[in-house]
């Protein structure tokens, strides 16, 4: 019976870990796709999402069934309530890269430059949704305390970007502007999810950040 349970428990850290890894291959390709102005990579971005999605429903439907089968107690009960609570915030870093994914595919005809501060938020963006798989697959509190303080430096990218996007060179085009400030936005976000993970990384292993 014991054999079982962990089974269940380690298949869950599995698909955590593949959700996680999806959603670190959609933010790059979402990124990827607004640098080079890439249509079709662009569009490509909808099919991880969709595969988040499905490890969404499985996820929640196994730690519903090991609940209601196994009932689990302490750190097993730890666990499991700490998938619930990522497997929600995994799936919205998918949807915020196709959120990116549509803006690209609206202005891919137009002309304009990334701020430098835009670049160096989707490079964290991306090092942080890394990050937060290692930490998932290898209980890593060092890797998830490394996320939570990386959050700064996002927050301060975030700042540089509206700043060269409301008075800088990049403000001109101010239909473009508005668009990479909702990038912006969508990549601060992500940042704020890889926190919440990695603060149920650190949760599930009895530490905090």
């Amino acid at each position: 019976m014991r054999k079982q349970f962990d089974e269940q428990l380690a298949k869950i850290k599995e698909m955590l870990c593949d959700m996680c890894k999806t959603d670190a291959v959609a933010v790059k390709q979402a990124n990827g796709a607004l640098r080079v102005k890439d249509v079709a990579a662009a569009r490509g971005v909808k099919a991880h999402e969709r595969a988040a999605d499905r490890f969404e429903a499985d996820i929640e439907r196994m730690c519903m069934t090991v609940i209601v089968k196994q009932q689990p107690v302490a750190h097993d009960l730890t666990f499991v309530t700490a998938a619930m609570k990522m497997v929600t915030d995994l799936e919205r870093i998918s949807d915020q890269a196709a959120d990116i994914a549509d803006i690209t595919v609206r202005t891919a005809d137009r002309n304009f430059l990334l701020p430098p501060a835009l670049a160096g938020l989707m490079e964290t963006a991306e090092n942080m949704v890394d990050r937060c798989a290692r930490a998932i697959e290898n209980d890593d509190a060092a890797q998830a305390k490394i996320i939570c303080k990386t959050d700064d430096v996002a927050d301060g990218l975030f700042e540089r970007v509206k700043e060269d996007l409301t008075h800088g060179e990049y403000s001109a085009d101010g239909e473009v502007a508005l668009d990479m400030l909702m990038v912006a936005k969508y990549l601060e976000r992500i940042c704020d999810h890889c926190v919440n993970v990695a603060e149920w990384v650190l949760f599930s292993v009895g530490e905090r950040g």
